[in-house]
């Protein structure tokens, strides 16, 4: 067989480079010219070329500067009981190993050397699928427009296959273009498909298939409503806007935060990092048209739960897996064996990295959670303990574990290197051990207990 690894051919290089390759003592033959003498030969392939045992490969190579391009070179092979090669480029595999085919300028004797390492193997794995990754994200909206540029990832399996050369192809190019790296210009509206095409006789290829939409500038923005009672840890929050004109391109609006230590903001979604107020500002880049949003973050409340992912806690032990999903964060339990059952959850804090919070606005904290009954449920903070061993039972039959910080003598700004909550002490035969978690739904800050209790039963009302 014969097979030819084309890529793009290289610049040629300037003349006063191939000059610089020339020493004085070197004499240029009648045949040559100094502006003749090869600078660059580069072979169009991988380092390496791996070929099976009798498979025969032809290099396709360039030769710099220009004025060289078509002089004659001369092929040879470090080892020909591996592999030989043909004073056109083409290579035979012999047997398995390595050799080195190089390439030199004819009757010269000195200028460039291109150099490949062939590696002779018993077979060729041939690609059998190859999968396809945008690893450009679109915006919030999920959605890719005119004008985008995106990027393409491959990945080819089996993840031993031989031959990592691949081609690109965009289906229609009047839609969108793709370069040899997997880079798509999205040029106009509408559906196309790229392909990443193996070059191992396998014609095998992946295909992305991409929706464009129209990129329509916006041209006002109007605020519908201020974002106020944020809490921390912050994740993402969307403000309340409309945009004119309807169907515009979001990412046509530019975003900025008078105080990045209140909160961030990226394409209208707010993220709070920290207690206080501050004004969020979304600009036009069409009509340079502004509106402004004002967003508090409120002193002392705090919300862990699935939108950030339970940020800062941790399980006490790593001896058993946890899950932290879309609607709870499941804790399984070690083995307790004939035992009691026990498995903690905390702040990730110490001493040399303190837990840093404003309690005195919001002291008590609550955790809706399906926990077995039986257990000691204990809230330790920097040498003060508060219990709620019974629990309060909420109507979608979940509990509620209510502590009231400001009962102990944490109150106001504090540092804590512990923060604590104690699932300890659940008697063997409450726990089923088909089913040895507890699931934790969210962690609040609330005025008072009757807040939290008022709060989780209006959510099940509400069906949350």
């Amino acid at each position: 067989m014969n097979t030819k690894y084309i890529k793009s051919l290289v610049p040629a290089a300037l003349l006063a480079m191939a000059m610089a390759s020339c020493d004085d003592d070197k004499v240029l033959t009648t045949w040559y010219t100094e502006a003749m003498v090869p600078s660059e030969i580069k072979f169009e392939v991988s380092e390496v070329l791996p070929l099976a045992v009798g498979m025969d490969s032809t290099l396709v190579y360039s030769v710099g500067p220009e004025e060289a391009k078509d002089l004659p070179i001369v092929f040879s092979s470090t080892d020909e009981k591996v592999a030989t090669v043909d004073q056109d480029g083409t290579i035979h595999a012999v047997s398995v190993g390595e050799a080195v085919i190089s390439a030199v300028p004819e009757r010269l004797g000195f200028g460039a050397t291109g150099t490949v390492t062939v590696k002779v193997i018993p077979q060729v794995i041939k690609v059998d699928e190859i999968k396809l990754d945008n690893v450009t994200p679109a915006g919030e909206d999920g959605k890719i427009y005119e004008t985008d540029i995106i990027e393409l990832k491959p990945t080819l399996l089996p993840a031993d296959h031989t031959y990592d050369y691949v081609t690109w192809k965009s289906m229609d190019e009047s839609i969108a273009t793709v370069d040899n790296n997997g880079k798509v210009e999205c040029l106009k509206r509408g559906d196309v498909e790229i392909r990443c095409v193996a070059h191992d006789k396998s014609k095998v290829y992946g295909s992305y298939r991409l929706h464009i939409d129209p990129y329509i500038a916006v041209e006002k923005v109007i605020v519908n409503s201020n974002l106020s009672g944020l809490s921390l840890p912050g994740y993402e929050v969307p403000v309340d806007v409309t945009y004119e004109p309807a169907g515009a391109t979001l990412g046509s609006v530019e975003w900025k935060t008078n105080n990045d230590k209140v909160c961030t903001v990226y394409r209208g979604k707010v993220t709070a990092t920290g207690f206080g107020s501050t004004t969020v500002i979304a600009t036009c880049k069409a009509t340079g048209e502004t509106a402004t949003i004002e967003v508090s973050v409120t002193p002392g409340l705090c919300y862990w739960g699935p939108e950030n992912k339970w940020n800062g806690w941790i399980c006490s032990n790593n001896a058993a897996p946890e899950d932290r999903g879309d609607e709870f964060w499941r804790i399984n339990f070690p083995d307790a064996g004939s035992g009691k059952w026990r498995r903690d959850i905390k702040i990730d804090c110490g001493n040399n990295n303190l837990f840093e919070w404003w309690h005195s606005d919001y002291p008590v904290y609550a955790i809706k959670t399906n926990l077995q009954k039986g257990g000691d449920n204990t809230f330790d903070v920097r040498d003060a303990s508060m219990h709620d061993k019974a629990g309060t039972d909420l109507s979608d039959g979940n509990r509620l574990l209510v502590w009231d910080a400001a009962v102990g003598k944490w109150q106001g700004f504090h540092g804590f290197n512990l923060f604590q909550v104690k699932v300890a002490d659940i008697p063997n035969g409450n726990v089923d051990k088909n089913a040895a978690w507890y699931d934790v739904f969210w962690i609040r800050s609330f005025k008072s207990k009757e807040d939290a209790i008022k709060f989780a039963e209006d959510e099940i009302k509400a069906g949350k």
